[in-house]
């Protein structure tokens, strides 16, 4: 399998909407084919530096690359998925380091498996066990038989048993995972405070699917801009332990596609805000894979973004700027479908969320480490955002906020301060 050179790009047109916050299905279609170009380099790159004298390595590998040949849409599958590249990455810097896992490097059987059952290939191909069972990437996790690895027959799914089958949620002509089975949605948050969820109950998962129809209906009736690009782009929802007190949410950096979601009670309209929050993070994730939006160099936690408890490098203010003018919006359109106490705290929130987006977008254009390009995007939310300021809320609410974010930035500048690193002016 040969490295494919990401010539891929967008136009002006599409930049500027994808600061502006939104982004269209066709502009977000242009991302999925610039991260699927990034995903194949990966793999080459782990074919070429991977353990080629291990025989299970080698013959994973030679299946794959000869799937590549035959089934190219198979392969094309499998790479979709959000956490092949979280487990390539990862492969290549554990042997870059010389440390890489046998667990890891066998995991190209059941990537190569998996592409084997999409392509309906007569072959007796093996899945490597991972704790008490094989997951098999796009179709969940075999049942596994005390071996180090469970032999099926891809041609024939019938002829083999999924412990915990794949799990799915549909609305309309969207399909995604309801990811909670794949071994790789754990790695990025290993050592922090998120974990993902375990195997869902089956009631539990049901309640998913309800709220994610009712979710993606909002969006699409209500915030269009952001409905065309979740429909595009957006793979797999991965459910996150809940604290049962807050909304919690979190995306992975490399999982292109894929959410990280934890909502106190799962119901549509706090699903629908988590869903445009991080597919915010998806996006900008790709967008900086694309271009060079800050100095790469600047990689130290100087920098305090709105509510985040310690100070982070450049691009996580970037990150929490951009999502928050998708949660300014949503809160923008939501308090005016409610009356009551429901309006009442909607503006309040938006009134919050606003200044908070204000204040990332102030930061960012004062930081020194932003590229010309960098600039022209913080400086299209700000275009974005100028007119929500005008925007009239309750007097109460707006004082509120204003005095909320004001405490919240002067916490974060004092915990920078006294970290050393303060945020850049």
């Amino acid at each position: 399998m040969t490295g494919v050179e990401n010539t891929h790009s967008l136009t002006a047109n599409q930049f500027t909407e994808l600061a502006s916050g939104s982004g269209s299905a066709e502009t977000v279609g242009r991302l999925v084919v610039a991260e699927s170009s990034i995903q194949r380099e990966l793999l080459a790159a782990v074919g070429q530096f991977g353990p080629q004298r291990d025989r299970r390595f080698a013959a994973a590998w030679e299946l794959l690359t000869a799937l590549d040949v035959t089934a190219p849409d198979a392969v094309a599958t499998v790479l979709a998925h959000p956490y092949a590249r979280e487990w390539a990455v990862g492969l290549l810097n554990d042997l870059q380091a010389g440390t890489p896992a046998l667990a890891d490097a066998y995991h190209l059987e059941a990537l190569a498996a998996s592409a084997a059952v999409h392509a309906g290939l007569d072959l007796r191909v093996p899945v490597p066990v991972r704790g008490e069972v094989a997951p098999l990437p796009t179709f969940g996790a075999l049942a596994a038989d005390g071996q180090d690895r469970v032999w099926i027959h891809a041609g024939s799914m019938d002829r083999f048993e999924l412990a915990e089958p794949l799990r799915t949620m549909t609305a309309g002509d969207l399909t995604v995972t309801l990811e909670d089975t794949d071994p790789y949605r754990v790695r990025p948050y290993i050592d922090t405070e998120i974990h993902p969820a375990d195997r869902l109950p089956a009631k539990q998962a049901g309640v998913w699917r309800r709220a994610f129809i009712r979710a993606m209906n909002f969006i699409d009736l209500h915030l269009p801009g952001y409905g065309e690009g979740l429909r595009a782009g957006l793979r797999a929802v991965t459910p996150l332990r809940s604290d049962g007190v807050h909304d919690r949410s979190a995306s992975a950096r490399l999982a292109f596609g894929a959410v990280g979601i934890a909502p106190r009670r799962v119901e549509p309209i706090s699903l629908a805000l988590l869903l445009i929050h991080e597919f915010q993070h998806v996006k900008l994730g790709a967008i900086m894979d694309l271009f060079e939006l800050h100095d790469l160099a600047d990689t130290q936690p100087r920098y305090a973004p709105p509510c985040f408890a310690h100070p982070r490098p450049i691009e996580g203010l970037f990150q929490s700027t951009y999502a928050h003018l998708g949660i300014c919006e949503f809160w923008r359109i939501h308090r005016n479908l409610t009356s009551g106490d429901a309006h009442a705290a909607g503006q309040a929130h938006f009134a919050r969320s606003r200044a908070l987006t204000l204040a990332g977008i102030e930061r960012l254009l004062e930081a020194d480490s932003l590229t010309s390009m960098g600039r022209t995007f913080v400086l299209t939310m700000q275009d974005s955002l100028a007119p929500w300021l005008a925007e009239s809320v309750d007097r109460d609410a707006e004082a509120a906020a204003t005095r909320a974010v004001a405490d919240q930035l002067r916490r974060e500048d004092a915990l920078a301060d006294r970290s050393g690193t303060a945020n850049a002016r």
